[in-house]
């Protein structure tokens, strides 16, 4: 058994590498990314977390070591940028050998008015939330070849289908992102590499708070909430686990005959004919 211990920050990881199964799950030191790779780590993978805020990232480390996750990394990279990808690879090559699952999870919310556009602001978006997802995967690709039950998953939208205004660059960019995976389900089924995507819906996390309190800075977070919970079918918003569960079970062999897909988990709200918004009474 190879014990590797690696700093990075102020906190310095200790973990064993020597778990059967190896996770990447970017942008995950919080929110919907922790949530993926606690549940990952949980199931008894060894788990990779990769941010680009430090903040965070400390944050996360401290997590690490209270909980004890001993199958739990981390190591700090921009996804969106080129020679931090490579890096991470590298690390992850030179450490494991090879990669069973990817979970793209990295992005940034953003609003846009047409007539204030940046080109400046849509590629940073562009980058971040599909340039990424190419980086990442071609990296990914050698080192999956050495697994048994490669598989990927990549993290949308539900605004990638279905939307309100004020959106424009970030729906492009999930949109993009189904696309992407059914072609990309093509390209990698020779490689035995299989691909997938959850777009999640409202999901109660920090970075859709700060979403609501810009669109509606002088409406109580609460009240927004419930009548959010009003306009789902299944009575709530969701919750982080939701999308870790869905995420975990396309990446897993139980969802081997299940490519290029992308699911829904919204609590149903794509279904609806008629989305009030929530900014709107009901």
């Amino acid at each position: 058994m190879k014990v590797v211990c690696f700093g990075k920050n102020l906190t310095t990881i200790c973990y064993m590498a020597s778990l059967d199964k190896i996770a990447l799950v970017t942008g995950a030191a919080s929110g919907i990314g922790w949530a993926i790779a606690c549940l990952l780590h949980d199931e008894g993978l060894h788990v990779v977390i990769c941010d680009n805020s430090k903040d965070n990232l400390d944050l996360a480390n401290i997590k690490i070591n209270e909980e004890n996750y001993q199958n739990m990394s981390s190591f700090h990279a921009d996804v969106s940028l080129e020679a931090d990808v490579v890096k991470l690879f590298n690390h992850i090559k030179k450490t494991f050998g090879r990669l069973d699952y990817l979970v793209n999870n990295a992005g940034i919310d953003s609003f846009c008015d047409p007539e204030t556009f940046s080109i400046s602001k849509y590629n940073h978006v562009m980058a971040v939330n599909v340039t990424s997802v190419f980086l990442a995967i071609r990296e990914a690709i050698p080192l999956m070849r050495n697994s048994k039950e490669a598989s990927i998953v990549n993290i949308g939208s539900i605004h990638g289908q279905l939307t309100t205004a004020g959106r424009s660059d970030y729906v492009t960019s999930k949109a993009a992102l189904v696309g992407a995976t059914q072609s990309l389900s093509l390209d990698l089924a020779s490689e035995k590499i299989r691909i997938n995507m959850v777009s999640p819906g409202a999901i109660d996390t920090p970075m859709l708070l700060r979403g609501w309190k810009r669109k509606a800075p002088n409406i109580d977070l609460n009240e927004v909430r419930n009548r959010a919970n009003l306009i789902h079918p299944c009575g709530r918003i969701g919750q982080p686990e939701d999308i870790a569960n869905a995420v975990f079970f396309l990446l897993s062999e139980k969802a081997s005959f299940i490519n290029g897909v992308n699911l829904n988990v919204d609590g149903g709200i794509h279904s609806k004919v008629f989305l009030s918004t929530i900014w709107d009474k009901q």
